[in-house]
């Protein structure tokens, strides 16, 4: 046994000695410059900017959901599930959502994508499970439920974690 542990520590040794450190140079460091960065008008303007599109938000929402809904039900109708763009398509709505305060689709939507992420095929209960995400995400801007919500969210958040664990015992 001490031979194995020797053999082990004198492995170990040579493995420290056969690779170099290298520290990778800060290329927005350089580029930027030390100290420098964003200023204090620059990020209030983009506040300002952001504010302003805010009122558009809620109508671009609803016609990315329409959309995304209407591409599932024709992945339903065709039995061909395309996960790839599901989860696309949830990542950019849940992009935007949390920037525009709506915290609550961010994550289903995170939710959304990670259930997708560990399912190879489409059958009933994943099926199921999808479509109550996506209409979870949109209730949520459609009743305009900012922030975490009220308690309803977290029971909304429980129902989908309840489906996603249902599906995972019918594997």
């Amino acid at each position: 046994m001490a031979k194995n542990g020797s053999k082990n520590a004198s492995q170990a040794a040579n493995a420290a000695a056969s690779y170099e450190m290298f520290d990778a140079p800060n290329k927005l460091q350089q580029k930027v410059g030390v100290g420098q960065g964003a200023n204090q008008a620059a990020l209030n303007l983009a506040e300002d900017v952001l504010e302003q599109v805010k009122p558009g938000y809620e109508g671009r929402f609803e016609a990315d959901m329409r959309a995304l809904k209407s591409s599932f039900v024709k992945m339903q109708d065709i039995r061909e599930f395309d996960l790839d763009l599901l989860v696309g398509k949830v990542h950019e709505i849940r992009g935007e959502a949390g920037t525009f305060g709506y915290n609550l689709v961010a994550e289903i939507g995170r939710l959304l994508s990670e259930f997708i992420g560990t399912i190879d095929d489409v059958g009933q209960t994943e099926e199921l499970a999808i479509s109550a995400h996506l209409q979870a995400m949109q209730t949520v801007v459609a009743d305009k439920v900012k922030g975490e919500g009220p308690e309803v969210a977290r029971q909304i958040i429980a129902g989908l974690n309840a489906i996603m664990e249902r599906s995972k015992t019918e594997i």
